[in-house]
């Protein structure tokens, strides 16, 4: 299994997301520190829960920071976060891949 599959399998499992896009952005970075030969090191994540209602911005980083501790110990080296609830997202927050 790859990275992005453990991500986006740890993250289901931890937050129940309505929405989850897990993208792996390490081509962009070759030659930038932490990049590793096959990539799996820089992943983009964004994410729909209603387990971050009532969470602020911070405190929904550290969620994902915490099922992900292993891997961001180990294996990644970037990750981007975008977390929101469903209603934020009917607000006018853009879920893409």
């Amino acid at each position: 299994m790859g990275m992005a599959e453990t991500i986006d399998g740890k993250l289901r499992t931890g937050l129940s997301p309505s929405n989850l896009v897990v993208v792996d952005d390490s081509h962009h970075h070759v030659g930038h520190a932490g990049h590793r030969e096959g990539g799996e090191s820089h992943f983009s994540v964004t994410v729909v829960s209603e387990k971050f209602a009532g969470v602020n911005r911070v405190n929904r980083q550290r969620m994902v920071h915490e099922l992900l501790k292993d891997e961001l110990a180990s294996t990644i080296h970037a990750l981007q976060i975008k977390a929101n609830t469903p209603g934020e997202v009917l607000l006018g927050e853009v879920i893409s891949e």
